[in-house]
């Protein structure tokens, strides 16, 4: 993927931060950019922002930020203060805690979710959820 200038410093100024493809990352990241991850990326995530988890990108870990698009695979906790998003093509194995989450026909959904409802703790309201499962064993 090239950037243009002007695209990265839009991103700079939108306080952005993209990890590209091919690169390993292992450890803990904290902050409140947005982050773009095409990359993987193996430990904790700590965001005010988004975390964008693009077609290539993997992570396997938790993940705590304001809201979480997942377009390729992530695998761990994920606690967020808006949504989660599994986009086509998207694969998410693990244990939501959110106030909305938005699963796509084409992904892979394998977790136990429960709905954040404002101002209280969430109630019993988890379900676990199978789709794509024919494709794995294709």
């Amino acid at each position: 993927m090239r950037l243009k200038r002007r695209t990265l410093d839009k991103l700079r100024d939108q306080h952005t931060t993209v990890i590209s493809e091919g690169l390993q990352l292992k450890g803990q990241m904290k902050g409140t950019h947005d982050i773009i991850l095409y990359g993987e990326f193996k430990g904790n995530i700590q965001l005010s922002g988004m975390v964008l988890v693009g077609k290539t990108g993997r992570i396997k870990g938790e993940i705590d930020a304001a809201s979480v698009i997942i377009e390729g695979e992530v695998e761990g906790k994920i606690t967020t203060t808006e949504k989660v998003e599994i986009r086509d093509g998207g694969k998410y194995r693990g244990d939501i805690l959110a106030a909305s989450v938005l699963v796509s026909e084409k992904a892979l959904f394998e977790a136990n979710v429960k709905m954040r409802v404002e101002g209280e703790e969430p109630s019993v309201r988890t379900f676990t959820e199978r789709r794509g499962a024919q494709s794995d064993q294709e």
